[in-house]
């Protein structure tokens, strides 16, 4: 089975958990961690300290956790919609021709 890894909510430990898992719970402080995989998060720098902030995509908005700072994600942060990832630049030529 694969294992994935990431950094307890809480406390800050490493976790390992298998793939596919929705929730983990931490060893350490038995916080119990959603489990959110690369291409379901975003990034963003805090709008006071500048540290790169992870998001789901979908968050209005995201608070630092060394600051306390909430910074608003806004256009420019949010995923695109799957139609217009999947474009390819000679689709999107074609469609601005019509």
């Amino acid at each position: 089975a694969e294992v994935g890894q990431m950094v307890c909510g809480s406390c800050r430990e490493l976790i390992a958990y298998p793939r596919g898992a929705v929730h983990v719970q931490c060893a350490a402080c038995r916080t119990v961690n959603l489990v959110v995989e690369a291409h379901e998060v975003g990034n963003v720098h805090c709008g006071r300290c500048e540290i790169l902030l992870m998001y789901p995509f979908g968050a209005p908005a995201v608070k630092c956790s060394l600051c306390l700072f909430v910074t608003e994600i806004g256009e420019r942060n949010v995923r695109p919609r799957i139609s217009v990832e999947q474009v390819t630049p000679h689709q999107q030529e074609l469609a601005n021709q019509v």
